[in-house]
């Protein structure tokens, strides 16, 4: 068709541009990124050098996401680099096709807003692809300073996870009621609590048995006194007769002090005391042996948990290389800056074939890539319409001879039907002929 457009001329370039076929292959290898027609770009050959640069651009950014999904794969994968480059090839030709995609839908000399439209939407979609391809580079980039920051993170958090472990488990007493021990409560201890519990009431029981022995003896200690000075008649000033000898006085003090003795049995409390005391040092011995093995258990569960979760910290993933980034740019304005230069680098990268596409504006190519296009949608269409035209001659034609065939056949029926109703009446004139003749016989 290209030859019915531009005559003898295309066709002697288009044999010529055979004939330089092997010396021009990776000019017409890089072209094939653009989505251009060799033969339509035959008939102005001073358009290959530019579309030439254009798919050197289209190849770049493919490599360049390459080189990103192979550094995004080394970060997730244990993988050798050489069993992760078949994957990173393919994404590069997936994006070397969008990019293809991208150029082949703005060719063409269309005019209007649907041409910046389609722009805007293909600009769009080139951001979104820059940054996708810019995001794992930057952080195959920023590895070693991400690797730090994040080992510096986990290495606080395991801090703080033993922390608050020892702070909630306490060897005494209860956790305190400010700090959120959710998930960090460890059961264990009971033995201690229990010994725990038995001591303070043993020493709750001292203390009170101590209390009454001490207050018994001291009013032991009075009631003697009192005995004592009125017997040896001391006057104490109203408390004492101030008569000396055993009076009844001192006869009745006698007897209180005697009462007061049977009721109050100091040495068995005094025993009693030995007692709880002895009871007390049996628990206070029980309670560290307890809180030892609690100590011990506790430490022994604190460093499981611990270990646990040092264990979750062995890998380094690609979220967490992404969420240290945002830390570090957070920290430090240089590499804020890089992060967001590679990007804008990337993103450009990746809308420069679109750009480049723009900046070119209309071409020849173009212009004669629209000829081409009406050109072959007017065949098409002249094509449809006389295959129309054919189909719909053909069914004229055999309903033509169709009605004819119908025609005689009704024809034929009629004849037919004339014929029966003939014979039918010779029929019917015989048959009455035939008894009008017997009729007088018989009679």
């Amino acid at each position: 068709m290209v030859d019915i457009l531009h005559g003898s001329r295309a066709a002697g370039q288009h044999e010529r541009s055979h004939r330089r076929r092997g010396r021009l292959g990776l000019g017409r290898f890089l072209r094939r990124f653009t989505g251009v027609d060799e033969k339509i770009l035959a008939s102005v050959p001073q358009e290959r050098s530019r579309y030439t640069s254009l798919g050197g651009v289209v190849v770049s950014t493919a490599l360049i996401a390459g080189a990103s999904m192979l550094g995004a794969l080394t970060l997730l994968s244990p993988a050798s680099p050489m069993s992760l480059v078949p994957v990173a090839v393919l994404w590069g030709l997936i994006i070397a096709n969008v990019d293809r995609f991208l150029i082949t839908s703005l060719h063409g000399d269309n005019e209007g807003w649907s041409r910046w439209g389609n722009v805007l939407v293909r600009l769009a979609l080139a951001v979104i692809i820059g940054l996708f391809i810019a995001e794992p580079l930057t952080l195959k980039i920023f590895q070693e300073r991400l690797d730090r920051q994040i080992l510096v993170e986990r290495a606080q958090a395991i801090s703080l996870t033993e922390s608050r472990y020892k702070q909630c488990n306490p060897l005494r007493g209860s956790a305190p009621t400010g700090v959120d021990c959710t998930g960090h409560l460890l059961d264990g201890g009971d033995r201690a609590l229990t010994v725990e519990g038995n001591l303070r009431r043993a020493q709750a029981s001292l203390k009170a048995q101590e209390r009454r022995l001490a207050a018994d003896v001291k009013e032991h200690a009075d009631r003697q006194k009192l005995y004592n000075q009125e017997c040896d008649g001391d006057d104490t000033g109203g408390q004492t007769t101030g008569v000396f000898g055993e009076g009844p006085r001192c006869q009745s003090r006698k007897e209180e002090l005697t009462t007061f003795l049977a009721n109050h049995d100091i040495p068995q409390q005094q025993a009693k005391v030995a007692e709880l005391k002895a009871e007390v040092g049996v628990l206070s011995a029980a309670l560290a042996g307890a809180e030892k093995e609690r100590a011990e258990a506790q430490s022994k569960k604190i460093a499981e948990h611990v270990e646990e979760k040092r264990r979750a910290y062995s890998d380094i993933g690609l979220l967490d290389r992404w969420e240290a980034l945002g830390t570090v740019a957070g920290q430090s304005g240089m590499v804020n800056f890089a992060h967001w230069l590679l990007r804008i680098i990337f993103v450009l990268l990746d809308c420069m074939p679109i750009i480049s596409k723009m900046l070119n504006g209309k071409t020849e190519y173009d212009r004669l890539l629209t000829q081409e296009l009406r050109a072959g949608s007017a065949c098409h269409e002249a094509e449809l319409n006389f295959t129309t035209r054919q189909r719909t001659g053909d069914y004229e034609i055999r309903l033509h001879e169709e009605e004819r065939r119908l025609k005689a056949e009704r024809g034929r029926i009629d004849r037919d039907q004339r014929v029966d109703e003939v014979s039918m009446d010779d029929e019917i004139d015989r048959l009455a002929r035939t008894f009008m003749t017997s009729t007088p016989a018989q009679r």
